[in-house]
Formats: C-alpha cells, structure tokens, sequence
C-alpha cells in the first residue's frame, strides 16, 4: 500500500523534499520512500506538483511512518506546514503543524492508517 504526502506551504517543494530525505533515514522506511512528479498535460497551465509516496506492508512501517512524521512537524522551523496524508482508498488526513501535538498528531495518525490496514 502507498501512503501519499503532500505539504501545504509557501515552500511546499523544498519542504517535501525535505520530509523525503528525513523519511528516508528511517531504517523501516529505507528504499520505500520515493517523489512523484506532476507536470501539468500539454495545454493546462499551472505549476508543477509533487507528492511523496511511502510503501508501507507491514505495522512497523507505519509506526516508523507515524513516528518520522511527527518528529519531523515537530522541529521549530516547520510552523507554517501542512501534510496531507492520502490513502489508495481517499482516506485523507491533514496535520498543521501550527498546532502539532506529538501524541494526538501520532493517535491521528494511528487511528487512520492503522485501523484501516488491519482490516
């Protein structure tokens, strides 16, 4: 199952990159990390977007996931960030970093994406 990224924010490129490159010294999440690049089709205006998919199989990435991301929203420089966090089925949840709490980010988070991939 892939898990997509994407951030809200003046910076939303250079910060996505930044979320990737954290995730991807996660030991759990090693090679299971990787951006997709949208360009708009011939025609269509607008600017090119990203997202960060994370693979994930098995509860221990997800936690390692969970765990990642909430230390990542966590650090001071990260205030005026939103992560969208996409499931294959639409499930979607959206974390602020304006009013990040490690442990309700993380039940969030939990209850989302573990709940579901138990099932």
């Amino acid at each position: 199952m892939d898990i997509s990224l994407t951030i809200d924010s003046a910076n939303g490129i250079e910060e996505l990159e930044s979320l990737v490159d954290w995730l991807s010294e996660e030991k759990s999440l090693r090679g299971r990390v990787r951006l997709r690049r949208a360009v708009p089709a011939p025609g269509e205006m607008g600017a090119m977007s990203e997202t960060a998919l994370v693979a994930v199989s098995s509860g221990g990435a997800l936690t390692a996931l969970m765990t990642s991301l909430r230390a990542w929203l966590a650090q001071p420089h990260r205030s005026d960030v939103r992560v969208k966090i996409r499931k294959p089925d639409g499930t979607l949840i959206e974390v602020d970093a304006k009013n990040v709490d490690g442990r309700r980010v993380e039940k969030a988070l939990r209850s989302t994406l573990l709940a579901r991939h138990e099932e």
